[in-house]
C-alpha cells in the first residue's frame, strides 16, 4: 500500500515542479509572438509613410511657407517666380514670386525630409549656410560691415523665434513664417512681412 501512496506523492510533487516552467514558458512565447507583431505593424507603417514623419509633406500635398529677407534691416525683394529648376525640370517646391515657398511635392525625392529650404533656393541655384548666403537680391558673409559699421552675421527666425543651425536644412510647415536676416548679434530680428498669397 505504502508504494501506490509514494509514487502518488512523487507524482503530485513532480506536477508541482513542472507547472510554474509551463507557465514561464508561455509568457516567454506570448512575449515574443507579441513583439513580433508590434514589430511588423510598425515596418508596415513605415513603408506606407516613407520613413518620414506626419509633419512632411507628401507627394500631392500643397503646403506654404512665407519667407522673407532682411540686411542690416533693410526688408529685401521676394524671390522671382519660378516653377523649374536651373535644369528646366518642373519642381513642386518653388515660388509664384508672392514671397511664399509653394510646397506640393510632385516625386518622393522632394518630400517629406528631402522638402527643405535648400532645396527650395537649389532649385534657382542659391544657397545659404550657417556663416554666409548668396540669394536673389546678393552675397553676405559673417563679418562684412553693415552700413552703421557693426558686423553682420546671418540669423534665421521661425514664426518669431530665432533658429540654430543651418537654415537650409530646415524643412518648412505648413503656414510656416521664416526670416533670414544679415544683421549684427543683439540687435532684435525683423518681423516677418503682412503678406498675402497671390496664388494658390
Amino acid at each position: 500500500m505504502s508504494k501506490p501512496s509514494n509514487r502518488y506523492a512523487r507524482a503530485q510533487a513532480r506536477a508541482r515542479y513542472r507547472k510554474p516552467k509551463r507557465r514561464s514558458s508561455s509568457l516567454v512565447w506570448n512575449l515574443a509572438i507579441a513583439v513580433i507583431v508590434i514589430a511588423g505593424v510598425g515596418l508596415i507603417v513605415l513603408s506606407r509613410t516613407g520613413g518620414s514623419s506626419d509633419t512632411a509633406p507628401k507627394v500631392g500635398d500643397h503646403w506654404h511657407a512665407q519667407f522673407d529677407a532682411f540686411v542690416c534691416g533693410e526688408s529685401q525683394p521676394v524671390a522671382a517666380e519660378f516653377e523649374t529648376s536651373t535644369d528646366g525640370s518642373r519642381v513642386g517646391v518653388h515660388t509664384h514670386g508672392d514671397g511664399f515657398m509653394h510646397i506640393h511635392p510632385f516625386t518622393s525625392g522632394e518630400s517629406g525630409d528631402d522638402a527643405t529650404v535648400g532645396r527650395f533656393l537649389d532649385y534657382q541655384g542659391f544657397e545659404i549656410g550657417e556663416d554666409s548666403f548668396d540669394l536673389w537680391f546678393g552675397s553676405q558673409s559673417n563679418g562684412d560691415p553693415c552700413p552703421d559699421g557693426q558686423a553682420g552675421v546671418v540669423r534665421w527666425s521661425v514664426n518669431g523665434e530665432e533658429q540654430d543651425g543651418n537654415l537650409s536644412d530646415y524643412k518648412p510647415q505648413d503656414g510656416d513664417k521664416i526670416v533670414v536676416a544679415f544683421q549684427p548679434e543683439g540687435q532684435e530680428m525683423p518681423a516677418p512681412a503682412d503678406r498675402t498669397q497671390t496664388q494658390d
